[in-house]
């Protein structure tokens, strides 16, 4: 959800619109809202959520987050220890995931317009007999 807010570019226009609905059930911890986006880009989005939740557990470890329930978002908050730390770790792990979703689709964008112009420069050359 956030990687459609950052870069617009790089999502069409469904896609967009259904980020902004993940972005909200991700902050109360249902993570379906991500689906569609890992099932249309598997390559890109996947590597992508695994070095953000990487991230944001090293951050939750570093600052001693600790969580009770068997859940995760925002509402979980009442049942955390070291709250801002939490908090930070769960900001620092979308905003990895975020940057890294589109670092890898403005790279593919790039490759596929250069493949597009040597496509433009073919010249096919037909005789018949």
């Amino acid at each position: 959800g956030l990687a459609t807010l950052i870069g617009r570019k790089n999502f069409s226009v469904e896609e967009r619109e259904a980020g902004k609905a993940a972005l909200v059930m991700g902050c109360v911890g249902v993570t379906e809202g991500a689906i569609p986006f890992a099932a249309a880009d598997p390559l890109r989005v996947i590597p992508s959520i695994m070095v953000g939740s990487a991230c944001g557990a090293v951050m939750a470890a570093l600052f001693g987050a600790q969580c009770y329930a068997g859940w995760g978002g925002l509402i979980v908050l009442p049942v955390v220890e070291g709250k801002l730390g939490y908090v930070a770790a769960v900001a620092v792990g979308a905003v990895v995931t975020a940057v890294c979703v589109n670092v890898l689709k403005s790279l593919t964008r790039k490759n596929v317009s250069q493949v597009d112009e040597k496509e433009d420069d073919l010249d096919l050359d037909f005789e018949m007999n």
